[in-house]
């Protein structure tokens, strides 16, 4: 008698709507959070260029009034971002085929929030090209682990 059962266990990975995904269907996912994060990175890096490139008359007005404003604003996006990010996980809710995961908009919203205009906006305007490269490095790990961790998997 053979009391041990036999089944197979799929990996957690095929459990999830991305991995449900044909490889094209995840291969364009992938590709368009590539491009939003490519997207947020130069925009963030050419307003980034442009006001620490300005005249006193513009980087000035922009450090003692827009700075503070936006620090709050970019905070407040990242706690609700945060909660977002908490609900989904609570309520079990599948955001593996979004295009824009709510760790996605944590991640961007705490970009902005910390980097851009609270804590190291000082630092990165007297070496503006340490923040470039930190931009590229994130970046670069962001799209080699979705690449990895999706589109390798697929058969």
């Amino acid at each position: 008698m053979n009391m041990a059962k036999t089944r197979l266990i799929k990996p957690e990975f095929n459990q999830t709507k991305i991995g449900k995904l044909s490889k094209d269907e995840a291969g364009a996912i992938i590709f368009w959070r590539i491009v939003i994060i490519a997207a947020l990175d130069l925009i963030v890096a050419w307003l980034f260029h442009y006001i620490t490139h300005s005249p006193a008359e513009v980087e000035a007005p922009f450090y003692m009034n827009v700075r503070p404003v936006l620090a709050w604003v970019f905070w407040g996006l990242f706690a609700a971002s945060v909660v977002y990010f908490i609900i989904t996980i609570v309520k079990k809710i599948d955001t593996s085929a979004y295009v824009m995961t709510p760790a996605m908009i944590s991640a961007a919203t705490l970009y902005l929030a910390v980097v851009n205009t609270g804590v190291f906006y000082n630092v990165f305007r007297i070496t503006p090209y340490l923040f470039y490269t930190m931009t590229m490095i994130v970046s670069v790990l962001f799209a080699v682990y979705y690449i990895y961790t999706i589109l390798l998997y697929k058969k």
